[in-house]
């Protein structure tokens, strides 16, 4: 009924006054735990409902409601408030975004925040721990918690992709021991005044390499988010041959799926294959490159060699920065393996000095007269 609906509502505990479990106004006389208030009503009654609406505790609590809405009409101040529970669930939401957002492991460090924010205060996180048994902090909750942030944040980012006039996807393969095949999903769209905007669209697992897997996925993912595949106009890729594959490649089943689909290799993964052939017809640059990666799998497969790295960077006063591998299918993997090499150069040599002095290593040795020329 109108005059109930904006502050009376139902749980599994029977019924409850919004405006009272807001203001708690206090216990006079009677009993200390009041119905609407602290206990739930489960008498499905008019007359309980009226009997409320009269009572002290009820218009204490619209008085002070009505105060706090000065400047609103006597409705608005109605309107339905977040009382302790939902605060809470808000509170443990907020705590749980700023963990992603900052790149903190969630699912260990959320119960240890949620802590932090009782011991500074913050009680209402009491109300998260229903029982021992159920309580807002399991993994499973905190899973589909972050799956309703996700959503939430990509709202509004697929709705300006679906309003856009084109589209176009970046598809990267990348390989990954824990999880074998992922394919790595971008987009970019543009808009009605010609800007083009750059987002990630999803990441998802592959069962194996194929153009066939490649294809269904990526179709998932666009129905998925319901994408306007009309105006897909543009694909990236890299250039390897389940990509851009003339019989079967990925390029060539999107185009048949989509014929205003134009397909385009990545420069940069074009130019880093370039400069990575024509290295090779210098002697000195192979070398060099092949010294590069020793050095980087050197300290990488042995967790002693990379603590006496982390010591003498300690011991230099120097920033502790890992060995960078050098990938031919990466742009820039050289340069900047160099460039972290010559910052932290007095730490490797004095890691490859202590390694060939004390334990007799030859590759360290060699390595030592690699990076000291």
């Amino acid at each position: 009924m109108p005059q109930f609906k904006n502050w009376l509502y139902l749980t599994q505990h029977g019924m409850f006054c919004r405006i009272c479990r807001q203001h708690k106004p206090p216990i006079k006389k009677g009993p200390l735990k009041r119905a609407f208030i602290e206990v739930g009503i489960l008498v499905f009654r008019k007359d309980y409902i009226e009997r409320h609406i009269s009572s002290e505790p009820h218009q204490c609590s619209v008085k002070h409601q009505v105060s706090l809405a000065s400047g609103y009409s006597v409705m608005q101040a109605f309107e339905p408030t977040v009382i302790m529970e939902h605060e809470a669930i808000i509170g443990g939401f907020k705590c749980l975004y700023w963990l992603v957002k900052n790149e903190i492991a969630h699912h260990t460090n959320y119960p240890k925040l949620l802590s932090l924010a009782q011991l500074l205060g913050c009680d209402y996180f009491e109300k998260l721990k229903v029982d021992q048994r159920n309580n807002y902090q399991s993994h499973r909750i905190v899973d589909e918690m972050l799956e309703i942030l996700a959503e939430i944040v990509e709202s509004p980012i697929l709705e300006e992709i679906r309003s856009s006039q084109a589209i176009s996807l970046e598809v990267d393969e990348t390989t990954d021991v824990s999880v074998n095949r992922q394919l790595d999903l971008h987009v970019r769209h543009l808009d009605k005044e010609g800007y083009v905007f750059n987002h990630f669209l999803d990441l998802v697992t592959l069962e194996d390499g194929k153009a066939d897997s490649v294809v269904a996925a990526i179709k998932s993912v666009l129905q998925k988010k319901d994408l306007p595949v009309d105006r897909l106009y543009g694909l990236g890729t890299d250039g390897a041959a389940v990509m851009t594959g003339r019989l079967n490649g990925v390029a060539k089943q999107l185009t048949d799926s989509f014929p205003k689909r134009v397909s385009v290799a990545c420069a940069a993964h074009r130019l880093a294959l370039a400069c990575k052939d024509a290295s090779n017809a210098v002697r000195y640059m192979a070398n060099f490159r092949n010294h590069l990666q020793e050095l980087h799998l050197f300290f990488r497969n042995s967790a002693n060699r990379s603590a006496t790295l982390s010591a003498a960077a300690t011991t230099l006063g120097l920033n502790d920065l890992k060995v960078k591998e050098v990938k031919d299918t990466r742009w820039l993997s050289q340069h900047l393996a160099v460039q972290n090499l010559q910052r932290n150069l007095p730490a490797v040599l004095a890691a490859l000095a202590e390694e060939a002095s004390t334990r007799k290593c030859p590759v360290a040795k060699g390595l030592y007269t690699f990076c000291a020329t």
